[in-house]
């Protein structure tokens, strides 16, 4: 299955937006992107699966969540 990685800083954050996605009954899974070399520094991001990815957005937009989407 294709995923979408979208990016929210901190780890913190990122298990608090898989924690609310998962109340909306959207698993996802938290990765970290990044490093030093590249100039983006250690970030975090959650994996959303492109089927649920509709649902995810709209769940993030309602609960005023601001993200990236990872063109890694």
């Amino acid at each position: 299955m294709k995923s979408t990685i979208v990016t929210v800083g901190a780890v913190t954050y990122a298990i608090k937006l898989q924690k609310l996605l998962l109340r909306n009954g959207i698993r996802t899974q938290i990765i970290k992107v990044g490093s030093p070399e590249d100039n983006t520094g250690c970030t975090h991001g959650v994996e959303i699966k492109d089927e649920n990815w509709l649902d995810a957005v709209f769940v993030m937009r309602e609960n005023e969540i601001s993200y990236k989407v990872y063109y890694g």
